[in-house]
């Protein structure tokens, strides 16, 4: 349903200041009600410690969310903010790259606005933790006005693998409720912690991504076709974010200093264990199986 957010600032803001009051005032109040029984111990769906902003102007239960003070949320990972199966990937007009996850018992979360494709680092069907990045906070549809947030909703539904708005309920992060007609939090902090985010997990699905640190950080280059010359560094590699794709899960990688290796994914070398690291790629060719 058609979500006029940048208007409804402006409304909410204009009455603020004709009646003489301050928007901090319109401040929710997170309360510790206890979730429905069964409900998963939902996260924001953001990295450990990090601190966010959450509204639900014009969308309770659902709620809009920037990083605190809004200092610029663009392109700003997202999570998953629970265990779950990804259940649908999509292209809305109106919320634009849009994810949902299954969390089991009905349960659902939906993301909206993302910065890239919805299939850019999962895909329908892969597995994820709070430790799997899905995205990134993005402006796209037509909902999502001109300022960069993520849209989320918490969802049940008993049956199917698919919801709608119709299905949300108020939302819960860290066994806390945040829900109510126009209310904001200026200052929420993520525990989304539970999980150890590989520090190469964040190469986009369709790709093989080479990081010049040992421990599989530091600077990426990434490819997803083939590459006759790169000066790129090799330390650690990684296929595909973890989702097999026919025609992504092996690949030739020639050597500046001389010599080759075959990455496959799924062994170790395809995935952040490369023994030949440190030296310079000079090609990467895809092909069939490793030899």
């Amino acid at each position: 349903m058609p979500r006029t957010r940048t208007l409804l600032l402006a409304l909410v803001t204009a009455v603020a200041v004709a009646l003489g009051l301050n928007l901090a005032g319109l401040a929710g109040t997170a309360r510790a009600a206890a979730p429905p029984a069964g409900k998963p111990a939902f996260q924001l769906p953001f990295a450990c410690g990090t601190n966010w902003q959450l509204n639900t102007w014009g969308h309770n239960p659902a709620i809009d969310i920037v990083a605190q003070g809004n200092p610029g949320s663009d392109g700003r990972p997202v999570y998953a903010s629970a265990p779950g199966t990804v259940s649908a990937v999509y292209v809305d007009p109106g919320s634009g790259n849009t994810i949902q996850i299954s969390h089991g018992n009905g349960w659902f979360t939906a993301y909206y606005h993302l910065q890239e494709a919805p299939t850019t680092y999962v895909r329908k069907g892969q597995q994820v933790t709070g430790a799997t990045r899905i995205g990134s906070v993005g402006k796209t549809g037509g909902n999502a006005g001109t300022w960069a947030h993520l849209h989320y909703e918490q969802r049940y539904r008993a049956t199917g693998d698919f919801t709608d708005e119709g299905d949300r309920v108020p939302v819960h992060f860290n066994g806390v409720e945040y829900s109510g007609t126009n209310a904001q939090w200026l200052s929420v902090t993520s525990r989304n912690c539970g999980g150890a985010t590989q520090p190469w997990a964040d190469c986009p699905a369709g790709n093989v991504c080479f990081y010049s640190g040992a421990d599989g950080t530091g600077t990426v280059c990434k490819t997803d076709v083939d590459t006759p010359t790169s000066s790129c560094g090799l330390r650690k590699s990684y296929f595909n974010n973890g989702t097999p794709q026919e025609g992504y899960d092996h690949a030739y990688v020639g050597f500046a200093e001389g010599g080759s290796q075959c990455l496959h994914y799924g062994a170790p070398e395809g995935q952040g264990n490369f023994p030949s690291g440190g030296r310079t790629i000079k090609s990467v060719r895809w092909g069939g199986e490793c030899p």
